[in-house]
């Protein structure tokens, strides 16, 4: 059993509680091969954790081997004591029957696993051993596929956006397999994929979604999002909800975030200045209106955001004077403008792209004027993806705001 095994539980409620990722706990074991140490003093070692925090994962590895609480509660629990810097016996404490919610037996099929075997992208060799895992320790069944390398934790989120907008009845399930067949061989997002095959694109002037809030903030990892995305997609709970019982966000910080969301919605302030007055709120603990109000600039009147031809010009990506000769004072889209670069031989795809996805972003407000410039400019002076800067900056950003302009 999984439960057994010393260092798959360390790893499991590393991981769970988002204090390593799988780079960290990678560079781990090959120190306690390199170094004779164990998995744990390895990591402290390293300065991926922390001697306080391992502690915690010690006290919550312990419990769990001697099957005094289970995996998905000892994680739950570790989130808790990270955030309000308790013991881990003082979070177990303060668990309560909303955070058991989620605790439910998994099943062999259902709407992901269908899909994944669909897609070519796991056996039902390792589905079997991701349910006996998930039977053993409570763990989510997506997680643990990951954790168990059988698929890629970008490949799986593609996975759960196709069906999630199969649910919404916005893709069937061909298009999604066929999208999932260049997020495959391209290593492309699922969002991506259904751009370029023309079969599905947000529109424009959308508020952030909760979880969109919450990542931007910094309060959510990756892995916790698709944790949690899991449990909304196969129990039909309200994702907002699903990241109480997981844990992860207070009931003030929930309300904060839909007060933000009505504010965006009736004003002009931009997600990117409401996930800056929700982070301030849960550390200062004032209202989020008084948040707001102490931005520097301030979030109203509302700023305009970048023009295409602006961005590029700013971010070093073309001159103004072969951009004032290629198009002169023509009034034109971002598409048109891009265009006729690539047209002209200015630039290529490589970087012509990621410069209409940085000014959706900037536009649709998920980034600011000055971000989106600088995440270009490293762009280019870097040679790196969109994707590369935009986490090197610290930037979390929805795939889903990057892909809709035609």
């Amino acid at each position: 059993m999984l439960t057994k095994n010393r260092n798959d539980v360390l790893s499991m409620l590393l991981l769970g509680a988002g204090l390593v990722d799988m780079k960290k706990i990678d560079e781990g074991y090959a120190s306690v091969d390199r170094l004779g140490t164990q998995l744990h003093k390895a990591l402290v070692l390293l300065g991926h954790v922390s001697q306080y925090k391992m502690d915690r994962v010690l006290r919550a590895e312990s419990m769990v081997r001697d099957n005094l609480v289970a995996t998905d509660m000892a994680i739950k629990a570790l989130r808790m004591a990270t955030s309000y810097q308790l013991t881990f016996d003082e979070a177990l404490e303060r668990l309560t029957e909303e955070h058991k919610r989620t605790n439910l037996l998994p099943s062999v099929s259902n709407e992901i696993t269908d899909l994944l075997l669909k897609a070519g992208l796991i056996t039902k060799e390792q589905l079997g051993r991701a349910v006996k895992v998930t039977l053993e320790t409570g763990m989510q069944m997506g997680r643990v596929l990951v954790y168990h390398r059988d698929v890629t934790s970008s490949m799986m989120r593609a996975v759960m956006t196709c069906v999630m907008l199969m649910q919404e009845e916005k893709i069937t399930e061909e298009a999604a397999l066929e999208a999932l067949e260049l997020v495959k061989n391209r290593g492309i997002s699922a969002e991506q994929a259904l751009f370029e095959l023309r079969i599905y694109a947000e529109g424009s002037g959308q508020v952030a979604k909760i979880g969109e809030l919450f990542a931007m903030a910094g309060f959510i990892s990756e892995s916790d999002m698709m944790e949690c995305l899991e449990i909304h997609i196969l129990r039909a709970r309200q994702l907002g909800q699903v990241f109480v019982e997981q844990g992860l966000i207070d009931h003030q910080t929930m309300e904060n975030a839909i007060i933000l969301q009505g504010i965006m919605g009736n004003s002009g302030v931009k997600a990117y200045q409401a996930a800056e007055a929700l982070k301030v709120a849960r550390a200062t603990g004032v209202s989020v209106y008084q948040a707001l109000g102490e931005l520097k600039p301030p979030p109203l009147p509302p700023g305009k955001p970048l023009e295409f031809r602006e961005l590029i010009v700013y971010s070093g990506l073309i001159s103004r004077e072969c951009l004032e000769v290629l198009i002169g004072s023509e009034e034109l889209s971002a598409i048109q403008i891009a265009k006729k670069i690539l047209a002209a031989g200015y630039l290529g795809d490589r970087m012509c792209f990621p410069a209409l996805r940085c000014h959706s972003l900037n536009r649709e407000g998920f980034i600011s004027n000055e971000s989106a410039i600088e995440v270009l400019r490293r762009c280019i002076i870097n040679d790196i993806s969109l994707d590369e800067s935009l986490a090197a900056l610290g930037h979390f950003v929805p795939n889903r705001m990057q892909w809709i302009w035609h």
